[in-house]
């Protein structure tokens, strides 16, 4: 390459079937093949025009429904109005559809036990009863002030931890770590996992009041792992009911 020439190089990633199927998807709407209200053709006949399997054209099609591209009419897909699509919505409905469950957790889980175990050793006074406050609400899930108590309860967390560096990338990544749950309970099954489940923001306060850098962090760890098995769990096939002839 002569030193005259500039290439700009941008990193490359794998792009699956489900990701050009969303892709093709998205340009068929946006050029308005696709009209707003018009139904999308079922699962069947998607996979057969595009040469793919079921299982690919459901995954673009969760992609499109959470980014805003689509939404839900009973048991069928309709497009919806352009003007209600946003390209903030669309980043997050795409990455939802290729980020996994366990990679978000497994990333959680680096970042928040490490940010409990420090808070432990490094939260201040002040810190501590502003998180006490925050554990009041997340322990009372039916009340007004819940809402944004469990990520404002982990945020608490890692700005005591005493880690400039590490509040940092906890900071940078917060809204993957709250808001892509939200994108796959879109397309989930079942109830709505429970953000707190029994005592596990009260362990993890009473481990970091208590000094305890060791207990925090597995309390952490457990109330992450848990949240993760209830999300996974969440997003399973529905079973199928065996059909009886009389």
């Amino acid at each position: 390459m002569s030193d005259k020439q500039s290439l700009a190089v941008n990193p490359l990633r794998r792009v699956t079937l489900a990701d050009s199927l969303l892709t093709e998807l998205r340009a068929q709407i946006l050029a308005g093949r696709l009209r707003p209200g018009e139904h999308i053709p079922p699962e069947v006949q998607l996979a057969e025009a595009f040469g793919v399997g079921r299982t690919t054209v459901r995954e673009a099609l969760r992609g499109l429904v959470a980014a805003g591209f689509l939404e839900r009419q009973g048991n069928r897909l309709v497009v919806c109005e352009r003007s209600a699509i946003g390209q903030d919505q669309l980043d997050y409905g795409a990455l939802a559809a290729r980020v996994s469950v366990r990679d978000l957790y497994e990333t959680r889980k680096l970042i928040e036990v490490r940010t409990a175990e420090l808070a432990a050793e490094h939260a201040t006074g002040k810190g501590l009863r502003q998180l006490e406050r925050l554990l009041i609400r997340t322990e009372a899930p039916h009340d007004e002030s819940f809402k944004g108590a469990d990520a404002d309860f982990h945020d608490a967390i890692a700005r005591e931890c005493g880690n400039r560096v590490l509040i940092a990338v906890y900071e940078n990544s917060r809204s993957l770590f709250f808001r892509l749950p939200t994108y796959w309970r879109l397309f989930g099954h079942g109830a709505h996992p429970a953000e707190n489940g029994p005592g596990e923001h009260r362990r993890i306060f009473e481990a970091i009041a208590a000094r305890d850098s060791e207990a925090a962090g597995g309390a952490m760890f457990d109330h992450l792992e848990r949240l993760e098995r209830d999300l996974i769990a969440r997003l399973a096939p529905e079973p199928r009911v065996a059909r009886t002839t009389a």
